[in-house]
């Protein structure tokens, strides 16, 4: 990177500026311009947001590794909307997602947030940069995260649970996978 140094003086000696016709132009970049993904107005199917396949290659899975990804039913009350779906193969469960939709609870991340920590009944975690707030515990040989992430006035909050084995940080990945698009 090449610096470059101007002398001179901006302004004349009866107070005007000088040079006052020349403006600086940014220049052109050959790099192409990346944009985020659109978020999701509205979230169908859980399985859709976290396919099998970008589950098993953050988890760390190989060529081989082959998961399959089963949607719940949709779990649905007045006040919430909830997808599930189950990763497994023959007939296991390696994994499970929920991502709750809450109309007009946006304002209550922490909230929900603390709600969930409490009533693990186990030692907690918050997780630091990821959604609004984040929680992750282990209870009954399983490991448990999840994310508050609001959109508009919905509240969406994300679970993930699978075996302690699995690091906290793989599921942090897995829970970045679906923030980029909710």
């Amino acid at each position: 990177m090449a610096a470059v140094l101007i002398t001179g003086s901006a302004c004349g000696g009866d107070g005007q500026e000088a040079d006052a016709g020349v403006a600086w132009e940014a220049p052109t970049s050959s790099a192409p311009q990346v944009s985020a993904p659109a978020r999701l107005a509205e979230i169908t199917s859980a399985c859709k947001l976290l396919p099998a396949e970008v589950a098993v290659k953050v988890l760390g899975g190989s060529a081989e590794t082959k998961l399959s990804a089963e949607e719940q039913p949709v779990d649905e009350t007045e006040v919430r909307r909830r997808y599930s779906c189950a990763y497994g193969r023959d007939g296991q469960e390696a994994l499970s997602f929920i991502v709750q939709v809450s109309p007009d609870r946006a304002d209550t991340a922490r909230e929900s947030i603390d709600a969930i920590a409490n009533g693990s009944g186990a030692k907690t975690t918050r997780i630091k940069d990821l959604g609004t707030d984040a929680v992750s515990y282990e209870s009954d040989g399983a490991r448990v995260l999840a994310v508050a992430v609001p959109y508009e006035k919905e509240l969406r909050l994300l679970l993930f649970t699978g075996p302690t084995i699995v690091p906290q940080s793989k599921f942090a990945e897995l829970a970045q996978q679906v923030i980029s698009q909710i």
